[in-house]
């Protein structure tokens, strides 16, 4: 299936979607879907239970303003925001992760924002991120079967789509305060 097709039944899977996206856009947030959602999309691999949403840090104020409605839950400085209560469309500002030594950070910034790109499918455009977002992402966390996910996996199967641009991520590998863990995953599936 194309990345529309997927999108479009994305659409359909989870209520309030395309309302959330149309407030999103109407406000000129600076936003893109991200993480396995994102993989779902561009490689069909397999249907997504959610959708995360990368949100620029200075327009999360903004984004609170306009889902006045919405539940939120904080790990350390990390923010997810569920508009209208949804549970499975999460908003995600500031994010800090911390695996033993390892300290990442992982933000929209304005480079991310730059790198964004336009999909539209049943009259809903939506901004998907770049898909050095989602490796970068996965490479962090490393989750598996046992937490009931697929990080290396989906960097397996997006690889296997996209074509990653080198420059940026090397770009990119400087603003997420990256290390030996985070370059390992990197090498290992020949991106560095």
């Amino acid at each position: 299936m194309s990345s529309t097709d997927n999108f479009s039944l994305l659409l359909q899977s989870i209520p309030s979607l395309d309302q959330v996206i149309g407030q999103l856009n109407t406000a000129q947030i600076r936003y893109g879907i991200y993480a396995g959602a994102y993989v779902s999309i561009i490689t069909s691999n397999r249907p997504a239970k959610d959708v995360d949403f990368l949100v620029a840090d200075e327009d999360f104020p903004r984004v609170r303003s306009i889902f006045t409605d919405s539940s939120e839950k904080h790990i350390e400085i990390t923010t997810f925001l569920y508009p209208h209560g949804n549970k499975k469309i999460e908003l995600m500002t500031m994010a800090r992760y911390n695996h033993g030594d390892s300290h990442y950070s992982f933000q929209l910034s304005n480079l991310a924002w730059q790198q964004t790109s336009v999909l539209e499918s049943r009259g809903v455009q939506v901004r998907l991120c770049n898909p050095v977002e989602t490796i970068l992402l996965k490479a962090m966390l490393q989750r598996g079967a046992e937490e009931n996910k697929h990080d290396l996996e989906d960097i397996e199967d997006l690889l296997k789509v996209v074509e990653v641009d080198k420059e940026y991520l090397n770009r990119r590998l400087l603003e997420v305060n990256s290390d030996a863990r985070l370059r390992g995953v990197l090498k290992k599936f020949h991106l560095l």
